[in-house]
């Protein structure tokens, strides 16, 4: 496990493209609804407590939790994601709370049943002390018999190449219809994956965006990553519906709770 000092391969030039996470209505149209969003509701009920979700981007869990009936707080970087999602909720008549902040340092006083990192959100602490950081933090929030549940992918190793051009299997997503392109390089001493998208209508143009930078995460060093920081894994599966994680699995969908 290698510490992440420097900057990521591949990020130095990113010249004017926009962060997909600062165009809220494309990353709708890119993340469509999927099984995660049954897993985690069902791991709410599990808790019973208040849940809070980190990089909740624009409430794609955080709104379904709230209408199951209970108490959420969506955290976030993104100012434009946070507003979309306080549009969502006000939409549809949601009480819950949504937070600026980075999940690799926050403290809201007070501790949740739940704490929630869905759709690959961990990759992006590329740096070991931002990623035990906020594994620690996660900790300090937790309620006693409180769960840490999250999702991250499994390296693929046919994709850890340099200059892997793919188009991406986006799923059937009833609010839009778009098509992404991704180009990759992956850098093995920081085990850091840097991919370009490209995305648009079917036959349209396309829209560049800034590189996504994400940390791959190997399957052994997750239980150690956790353990550093008082979590024990309870429980890893290879997909949402809890069948048991193989070679072949695309994510690692784990749940852990203090040790």
């Amino acid at each position: 496990m290698l510490d992440q000092d420097a900057s990521p391969a591949g990020t130095a030039d990113r010249g004017q493209e926009p962060s997909l996470y600062e165009a809220a209505e494309v990353y709708d149209a890119i993340v469509a609804p999927g099984p995660c969003e049954a897993f985690y509701r069902e791991e709410a009920r599990r808790a019973g407590g208040p849940v809070l979700e980190l990089a909740c981007g624009t409430g794609r869990l955080t709104l379904p939790l709230a209408r199951d009936g209970h108490e959420v707080v969506g955290l976030d970087a993104s100012p434009a994601m946070l507003a979309a999602a306080r549009r969502k909720a006000k939409g549809q008549g949601l009480r819950l709370s949504f937070v600026e902040g980075d999940m690799a340092g926050f403290d809201l006083g007070r501790r949740f049943g739940l704490v929630i990192l869905s759709c690959n959100s961990l990759a992006h602490l590329t740096r070991t002390a931002d990623l035990r950081a906020c594994l620690r933090t996660v900790r300090r929030h937790l309620a006693p018999g409180g769960r840490l549940a999250f999702d991250v992918a499994l390296p693929d190793p046919g994709l850890l190449q340099d200059g892997v051009t793919r188009r991406l299997d986006l799923g059937p997503n009833p609010a839009s219809a778009v098509e992404a392109e991704e180009t990759a390089w992956y850098d093995p001493m920081r085990q850091i994956r840097v991919a370009r998208w490209r995305v648009g209508p079917p036959g349209g143009p396309r829209q560049d965006f800034a590189p996504l930078v994400l940390r791959q995460f190997f399957p052994r060093e997750i239980p150690l990553l956790l353990e550093l920081e008082g979590l024990g894994l309870e429980a890893r599966y290879g997909d949402f519906a809890r069948n048991p994680l193989e070679p072949w699995s695309l994510n690692q969908i784990c749940v852990a709770r203090a040790a």
